[in-house]
């Protein structure tokens, strides 16, 4: 099989087999050698001035400023970079790449040279958001990427048997780096409050402090409070602390989105509290990318004298068997053909253009499909994670509360 590279510089995924790798796009000069990935993240607030993070977004043969080792600019660090997650993949043949909108042709031209030098060969390149977008089930929709050091909005849309992405709107300096610090401030105002302990003001607590934040939002996403403990301190976390960050970011976001048009999240995002859209939205993971070309591969590589970068992929076959099933949960179910009930105990109630549930949930009926027009507090949730005004709805979801309510989203066929 074909190895599939995604090039996202937020956390770049190898899948080779039944490898998946998966590396953050941090370089890191430890003195003697480069090291990338984790390794470079868990030190960058240690040793920001050894550490790069934008020679992936910045791919170019422009000086590095400041110098990092022996590289001489992004170049060498992207091929260090593929050149380490080749060997750790088992050194494949052959790879198919899936790439950002925001990789223009000069970027694109400068990695095939770069490639050129590797022991692989480019077997097609792919516009990752139509890759995504197929994974979605939407007929048209908006994919929301958050890089390291931007926000990219790409429309895709279905054009007869394919998913077709257009061109991407780039939103810089919002990207998953500039939320790290804003959710980093946030905890640390918690902490002073708390233990008038600042972990901003040494580097290693600092560092400590971001790398508490992804096992943090995740745990928000199921309980009400999250215990952070850094250097003998303790701080309780709770998702209101946090909440500014992502209401700040919806109100940059929104306007951007058109009312009509289903976005669609790609994680971290949704692990994001404060985050609420009035649009129909649903949250997706870089992971579906595996199963979508892995079905589509055969109209997906390309002959090695015309590479060059494909916005177009085959629609997913709903019935078939995915590798993203064994990589992580699976896509959303197509809101093409949205749930028309909900199970509560053994009762089936219809849902109509406007419902509102005995705990006060409100479903919208739109050309999307089935949304939450409101919740009814923080404690409804679905899937177990905290349900948002405008979110899709799908047949199989389940939705609770924290009073025992506990409902299942079907389809009742004639």
């Amino acid at each position: 099989m074909t190895a599939i590279l995604d090039l996202h510089d937020s956390s770049l995924r190898f899948w080779h087999a039944d490898v998946c790798l998966e590396s953050p796009g941090y370089a890191w000069f430890d003195g003697s050698q480069f090291r990338f990935g984790l390794p470079a993240m868990r030190t960058q607030r240690r040793t920001p001035r050894a550490v790069n993070t934008r020679y992936w977004s910045q791919l170019s043969t422009q000086p590095l400023s400041p110098p990092l080792g022996q590289a001489r600019h992004g170049a060498d660090l992207v091929h260090a970079h593929l050149n380490e997650l080749h060997q750790l993949a088992s050194q494949p043949q052959s790879v198919l790449l899936t790439v950002p909108g925001s990789m223009d042709r000069e970027a694109l031209s400068l990695l095939l040279g770069i490639v050129e030098h590797l022991p692989f060969h480019i077997a097609g390149i792919v516009h990752r958001s139509a890759v995504i977008g197929a994974a979605s089930g939407l007929n048209r929709g908006l994919h929301v990427e958050l890089q390291l050091h931007q926000t990219l909005i790409t429309p895709f849309s279905v054009d007869g048997d394919c998913v077709v992405a257009a061109s991407s709107q780039v939103i810089p300096g919002e990207g998953m780096l500039a939320l790290q610090d804003r959710l980093a401030t946030a905890i640390a105002g918690s902490f002073v409050a708390q233990t008038r302990f600042d972990p901003l003001r040494s580097a290693d607590a600092e560092q400590s402090l971001y790398d508490a934040l992804p096992l943090a939002l995740t745990t928000l996403q199921s309980q009400t409070e999250a215990q952070i403990a850094i250097s003998g301190y303790s701080a309780r976390i709770t998702r209101d602390d946090l909440r500014g960050v992502g209401t700040a970011y919806s109100q940059m976001l929104e306007p951007l989105l058109s009312g009509d048009t289903p976005a669609v999240l790609e994680n971290p995002l949704d692990l994001l509290p404060g985050l609420t859209l009035s649009v129909p939205h649903q949250n997706t993971s870089g992971a579906v990318i595996a199963n979508v070309v892995a079905e589509g591969e055969s109209q997906l590589v390309q002959a090695p004298k015309q590479l060059a970068l494909n916005r177009k992929v085959p629609v997913v076959h709903p019935a078939a068997a995915t590798l993203e099933e064994a990589l992580s949960p699976p896509p959303a179910v197509t809101p093409s053909a949205p749930p028309t009930h909900i199970l509560v105990g053994a009762r089936a109630r219809r849902i109509e253009e406007t419902t509102t549930l005995n705990n006060g949930l409100v479903l919208q009926r739109t050309e999307a499909g089935i949304t939450v027009s409101s919740a009814a507090s923080a404690t409804v949730f679905i899937n177990s994670e905290l349900a948002s005004a405008g979110q899709l709805l799908n047949i199989g979801d389940h939705l609770t509360d924290e009073t025992g309510f506990n409902a299942q989203f079907i389809v009742v066929e004639d």
